[in-house]
């Protein structure tokens, strides 16, 4: 007997059947702005955001205010006049009753209560700053220990109340858009140990709009361009290598129109970091691109390198940082330092990007900090900072010019992850996100890897973050948060000029492109039923078909899809390859489990699932209607 698969709904499914159910409930409703709808977490994965809902006879605008706990956390944004009013609420507090006032154009004003139940989420430790400077914005600093269930993605404002919340399983950067939604990760997975499938257009309500999906999966950062476009961080073949390849992703329909390939510009054996290995030899976890030079610069962290080159032709420009263990041939594309005072070179750095003067701003990690492991530094004497290097590449020659962190020593050390951000001249943030200690001491482990190597002994493990923002050099703000450790922070306003719920389904653009088939493979039906060791785990999307299982390391492993008429095969690749640095962790990481995708591109009919594992063929008795 064969089960056939459900189509397991996407979240943007999800949330357009609630949207429908609380538009279906207004439009037959009497509600008014006295009495209105009030639908809680109305995208499913924002908690702390809701929608009020109350039709009008005439067009009217509508003006609402988040009632903060003091006067300066209130948050007031006014609407478009309309007749039917949709109007999202950003910045609730949980474990408590909100108040949000609505202020009609025509006069009427009245109040609604809002409760919202207390959220098993990391609070801040401590927030220090001032209204009068933070004003209404929002810190958000998105999770890179989802496995822990408090350490979540989140928001404080200046008083450090917890005002937003994503609570899927997201992480990687997340950017402010130039027309006011969030460019953020896409909730699912390609590979392990965390590339995801894309990258998405998400509001303040956790709505998602689009999600651009891409053939090598996506990690770590993307950036808008200012054609609207998108560069992100991808992979080409993820079994030769990952996290050296970039793509540009044209913003209409999700199509990658140009790509870089790292191993086409640089050498793979050369400049090797503390952490490096042969497949994640580069490890980019940035993307900057700079329209005065027309280049594109990306931070290689097992390289110790940020390099730069032209986006037209891909031709390398230079390589900023330690040049011991690069040959001679490459020598030509480093700086001399020639800093009259306190220089350090980066190492294992993160969050690159080029200032507007033309200098290179990055959070260096210092792990190690050396390239060299005989003088290596010991992580209770380490430091990581945020550090601005200004560069001259007529006379290919660098200066250190600012720096935060350095001073604080090891409370500031993260040996991984983290950024910092440019506000203007003299006005930076510096986000520390991997702090963590085991048994007290400091360690270069990282968080997201420890929490798998200590699984039985977190009590002995602590993670924490602290974000802080300089003005002139003077400490204007400082976010601690115990309890995970947090990859990136985003100083974000979450009411501007542009906010508007756009109400309809959101898109799924881009794609996978057809899965590469196999050649016809004939192994012997097998005479017993597929051993439960493998943990079979089948789930049809709307998009792809995805299988999860457990296999011995170098198996032979092929998917079948049966149809009436010819099967399909899949090779399954089972080679078990070195991670050396996990930036985040969604789930236990075991050497024996792998996932396969199969895109439902190209694919119709129906389908038996059959397995093929060391010679051996297993009936799954399961099946599958395209």
């Amino acid at each position: 007997m064969r089960t056939y698969l459900n189509t397991e709904k996407h979240l943007i499914t999800l949330q357009a059947e609630s949207e429908e159910r609380f538009l279906a409930e207004l439009r037959a409703g009497n509600y008014t702005a006295e009495s209105p709808l009030v639908v809680k977490n109305p995208y499913i994965i924002n908690p702390l955001a809701a929608v009020i809902c109350f039709n009008t006879d005439e067009e009217t605008t509508a003006e609402i205010t988040v009632k903060g706990k003091a006067i300066e956390g209130d948050l007031s944004h006014t609407f478009a006049a309309a007749k039917e009013h949709v109007l999202p609420v950003y910045g609730l507090y949980d474990d408590y009753v909100n108040t949000v006032v609505v202020k009609l154009s025509n006069g009427k004003t009245s109040e609604v209560k809002i409760e919202v139940e207390e959220l098993n989420v990391n609070k801040a430790l401590y927030c220090r700053t001032t209204p009068e400077y933070f004003g209404k914005d929002f810190m958000l600093i998105s999770t890179t220990t989802p496995l822990i269930e408090s350490a979540r993605t989140v928001g404080f404002d200046y008083a450090g109340d917890l005002r937003w919340c994503i609570t899927n399983l997201q992480s990687w950067d997340i950017k402010k858009l130039e027309n006011g939604r969030l460019l953020y990760t896409s909730h699912r997975t390609v590979q392990k140990p965390y590339y995801n499938v894309g990258v998405m257009e998400m509001d303040f309500c956790g709505k998602i709009y689009k999600e651009y999906r891409l053939p090598g999966g996506y990690h770590h950062d993307a950036v808008e361009l200012e054609n609207g476009n998108i560069l992100a961080a991808s992979d080409n073949d993820f079994n030769d290598s990952v996290e050296d390849f970039v793509v540009e992703i044209e913003r209409a329909t999700g199509a990658v129109i140009k790509s870089w390939d790292l191993q086409k510009i640089l050498p793979r054996g050369q400049g090797k970091a503390g952490d490096w290995n042969h497949h994640d030899w580069f490890h980019n976890n940035a993307v900057w691109y700079d329209k005065p030079t027309n280049s594109i610069t990306m931070s290689g962290r097992h390289m110790d390198a940020v390099i730069n080159f032209d986006y037209d032709s891909g031709a390398l420009n230079w390589i900023l940082g330690d040049p011991e263990g690069w040959s001679e041939e490459w020598q030509k594309y480093f700086f001399k330092n020639v800093t009259k005072g306190d220089f350090d070179w980066q190492y294992e750095q993160h969050a690159a990007r080029i200032l507007p003067n033309g200098d290179v701003f990055l959070f260096d990690n210092g792990t190690y900090r050396s390239k060299n492991e005989a003088t290596r530094v010991d992580p209770e004497q380490n430091f990581s900072r945020g550090v601005i290097y200004r560069i001259d590449t007529d006379k290919m020659e660098i200066e250190q010019v600012w720096q935060y962190g350095k001073e604080r020593g090891a409370e500031f050390y993260s040996p991984y992850i983290c950024n910092v951000d440019y506000y203007g001249e003299g006005h930076y943030m510096v986000h520390s996100g991997g702090i963590a200690t085991y048994r007290g001491k400091h360690t270069d482990g990282l968080g997201a890897m420890l929490l798998n190597k200590y699984k039985d002994e977190h009590i002995h493990l602590t993670l924490e973050s602290i974000t802080v923002e300089v003005q002139n050099d003077q400490l204007k703000y400082e976010l601690k948060v115990q309890g995970g450790n947090y990859y990136r922070a985003r100083r974000v306003s979450p009411y501007d000029e542009k906010t508007n719920l756009v109400l309809g389904k959101g898109e799924l653009l881009g794609g996978f492109g057809v899965t590469p088939e196999f050649m016809k493979v004939n192994f012997k039906d097998a005479e017993t039923e597929l051993p439960e060791k493998h943990n079979l785990n089948v789930i049809l999307e709307e998009d792809r078909l995805a299988i999860r299982a457990s296999f011995r390391e170098g198996s032979q492993v092929f998917l079948e899809l049966k149809g009436a008429e010819q099967s399909k095969f899949y090779n399954i690749p089972t080679e078990v390859h070195d991670v050396t640095a996990a930036c985040v962790s969604f789930e236990v990481q075991n050497d024996n489990d792998f996932q396969f995708y199969v895109s439902r591109e190209g694919l119709s009919g129906e389908f038996g699932i059959y397995l093929n594992i060391d010679s051996k063929r297993y009936d799954t008795h399961l099946s599958v209607k395209l």
